[in-house]
């Protein structure tokens, strides 16, 4: 029962993303450090033993060179005085041997030194009997020029004893380390999820309908922070964008139920007033006609709907504003032509070679929200007015103009135009979806849609990212 309590815990545990990193990456952390103080192990014992060896070589070095200066006796002596000294008594070792193999000094007990004579002469670690004492000791063994054997050696358990201490560390570096590790792996999943726990709460809320909940902002400023703010934002377009979306459902809820009872109505007159073949075919095109203006509010919904989506973008071609406005202008002259209103084009001056105003855009959509313009200044400047199509460079941003001298629009009126459903003037037809359809492609295009009191009549400014000329 208790081992199944401790699995489930750890799955539970385990199945936390923050748990996960923490100890993996505190596990590489520990792992890297045994790695190092065994990587460090290896070098400190191979200095020491270095070390042995070479005091090792040096005496013995230093003993031949005696004995064949001095002679055997003098070196016997000299071995009773290295032993007597009282320096390095624990650990120095000293064999002198005869060609007979009988034993003339030292500390050590005799042992078949010539078995283990190399050439060239190197220290080597034997285990043997210092005063009838087994020890393990590193030797150098080196034959003298009379025949003699000399033994000179140092005992390896001071060193036996540094690399017990070293290993002990490391072991008890290791434990430390995966405490720390599991203590540290706990204390970053609670924090991590007292951090997660606000933004868990917000979202749960907002998914409950609660879109006007935020993440509470901390004053520290980190990544979590960085992510509240950037959560928040969202959450703040999501709310307008909801707010819109409610808005114009009622607009639309609104706009297209009236249009509906009107043709119903006419339709049923037709069907219990009307016989004659002439009222009916009126009663039939009136309703063709209120049927054809609703077709014309889902198109343009639709429309702004895509631009909003962004979805054309990848129809975005270099355009030149010039040529587009010389287009439409062709388009609506005959039309200006009826009313007597002058449609004309405007250009700053330019210097010699100009290539013109280029942007990149959807050439269709571009060329649909100038018309749009041109078709709202003929409806609203009134007859014989003056509209002019201007396109000029300011600083990184290529501007279209559509401009009149009408009476132009209350100052009241202007912050409102673009609104979906929004009409200054109700008794003109129209379904108050021109100018946000505008101002959606606007969008669409990465500019924005400005109006401003002409004084008389109104300017509005289409104003576009500049592209640099094909």
């Amino acid at each position: 029962m208790i081992t199944q309590r401790a699995t489930a815990a750890w799955r539970r545990l385990w199945a936390s993303v923050a748990f996960r990193l923490t100890f993996n990456y505190g596990l590489l952390a520990v792992c890297t450090t045994i790695f190092l103080l065994i990587f460090a192990y290896g070098k400190i014992v191979d200095v020491f033993q270095t070390q042995f060896s070479r005091q090792v070589i040096l005496t013995t070095q230093r003993l031949a060179v005696h004995s064949q200066e001095y002679g055997r006796q003098s070196l016997r002596s000299e071995i009773r005085q290295l032993l007597s000294d009282q320096t390095d008594i624990d650990t120095e070792m000293y064999l002198l041997i005869d060609e007979q193999g009988r034993k003339l000094a030292g500390n050590l007990d005799l042992f078949p030194a010539s078995d283990y004579v190399r050439d060239p002469p190197a220290p080597i670690q034997l285990n043997v009997l210092r005063a009838g004492t087994p020890v393990t000791a590193l030797l150098g063994i080196h034959p003298l020029a009379d025949g003699s054997l000399l033994v000179v050696g140092r005992d390896t358990h001071d060193l036996k004893e540094i690399k017990k201490l070293i290993g002990n560390a490391i072991i008890a570096a290791t434990l430390v380390g995966l405490l720390l590790v599991l203590i540290g792996t706990f204390i970053f999943r609670r924090e991590l999820r007292r951090r997660v726990e606000a933004i868990r709460d917000t979202a749960f809320h907002v998914g409950t309908g609660e879109l006007t909940r935020r993440v509470p902002v901390a004053p520290d400023e980190d990544e979590f922070a960085q992510l509240r703010q950037d959560i928040n934002h969202m959450l703040d377009r999501i709310e307008t964008l909801m707010k819109g979306v409610r808005n114009v459902s009622d607009s639309i809820a609104h706009n297209i139920r009236t249009p509906l009872a009107r043709v119903l109505a006419k339709l049923d007159q037709a069907r219990h007033e009307m016989r004659d073949a002439a009222a009916l075919s009126v009663a039939i095109d009136s309703a063709s006609d209120e049927i054809m203006d609703l077709i014309s509010v889902a198109e343009k919904l639709l429309l702004i709907a895509e631009a909003e989506s962004g979805v054309r973008r990848q129809s975005f071609r270099p355009v030149q504003l010039e040529r587009l406005a010389r287009d439409v202008i062709e388009l609506y002259e005959p039309l200006a032509d009826e009313s007597g209103t002058r449609l004309a084009m405007s250009r700053p001056s330019q210097a010699d070679g100009d290539a013109g105003t280029w942007v990149l855009a959807d050439a269709d959509l571009l060329a649909g929200s100038l018309a749009n313009l041109v078709d709202n200044a003929l409806k609203y400047a009134g007859d014989g007015a003056r509209i002019t199509i201007t396109t000029a460079r300011r600083g990184d941003k290529a501007v279209l103009t559509v401009s009149d001298n009408g009476p132009g629009v209350a100052a009241s009126d202007l912050a409102l135009l673009g609104t979906r459903f929004y009409r200054v003037a109700p008794d003109i037809p129209g379904s108050g979806l021109g100018l946000a359809s505008v101002q959606a492609i606007a969008f669409l295009h990465e500019g924005a849609l400005h109006f401003h009191d002409a004084g008389p009549g109104l300017r509005v400014e289409i104003e576009l990212p500049l592209h640099q000329a094909p």
